[in-house]
């Protein structure tokens, strides 16, 4: 067993040692037993839990990044923040507006249809740019393009009409990567796509090498399920910037 697997029972140890007024925490869906177990005992300290699975993208990120949680609250109800997307999204009725579609990776990287220019002569050709879309996103012609995240047959991949696979770093960098619809390598995601599809912002200033700033992305709770799971437990109003 690998001994950093500990690591997770201490979020308890510290919990019953120092009794905050809320914990919120957050790991890969097979914790969640661990979690369901945790949430018992701090509900025998007098805390009210929730536990359960929740996915980004009905928070509007576009990435599919399901995560266990664990939230508990000792002043209010520990409760599953409300979704705001929603896979086709949903239709208004009696008991309150609709929800909207999941957003894409076109939707996030600039990439909407429209008019293109070409940078370049008619001799070696140039490359095409989405006139609605930021300089650093994908080029007008990769709206066919494919996301693949690993190097095996049966890797995932998506469409950028659809919302991105979670995405997985680290040892895995080298296989985050843009191809054509026939399987053909284009190029490694970019640092600043990442951060996009992450919830974060292209510039947003992260630290070290290419590496470790993959490694910081991929670890990050994306910030608009960060929004969604903290506002349902702090009694302020949260607006955490991008």
């Amino acid at each position: 067993m690998d001994s950093r697997s500990l690591l997770v029972v201490e979020p308890l140890r510290y919990a019953l040692a120092l009794r905050p007024d809320w914990i919120a925490l957050e790991e890969v869906p097979a914790v969640l037993p661990l979690f369901e177990h945790t949430a018992r005992l701090l509900a025998g300290a007098g805390y009210s839990t929730w536990t359960g699975v929740l996915n980004a993208a009905d928070f509007g990120l576009a990435q599919t990044r399901r995560r266990a949680f664990l939230l508990a609250s000792r002043t209010r109800p520990a409760l599953p923040p409300e979704p705001t997307h929603a896979d086709g999204g949903t239709l208004a009725d009696l008991f309150g507006d609709g929800l909207p579609s999941w957003r894409t990776m076109g939707d996030v990287l600039g990439c909407a249809p429209g008019d293109v220019i070409t940078r370049g002569n008619h001799t070696t050709g140039g490359s095409r740019f989405p006139t609605t879309g930021p300089s650093w996103a994908i080029t007008g012609r990769a709206r066919s393009w494919m996301l693949r995240v690993g190097n095996r047959p049966a890797s995932t991949r998506r469409r950028l009409d659809q919302p991105a696979p979670t995405l997985l770093f680290a040892k895995a960098l080298n296989d985050v990567s843009w191809i054509e619809a026939d399987g053909t390598a284009i190029r490694r995601l970019s640092v600043a796509e990442a951060a996009v599809l992450q919830g974060f912002s292209a510039t947003y200033p992260w630290a070290g090498s290419r590496t470790k700033q993959f490694e910081q992305i991929g670890n990050a709770v994306p910030a608009p399920l960060a929004t969604a799971v903290l506002r349902s437990l702090v009694p302020v109003r949260l607006e955490l910037a991008a």
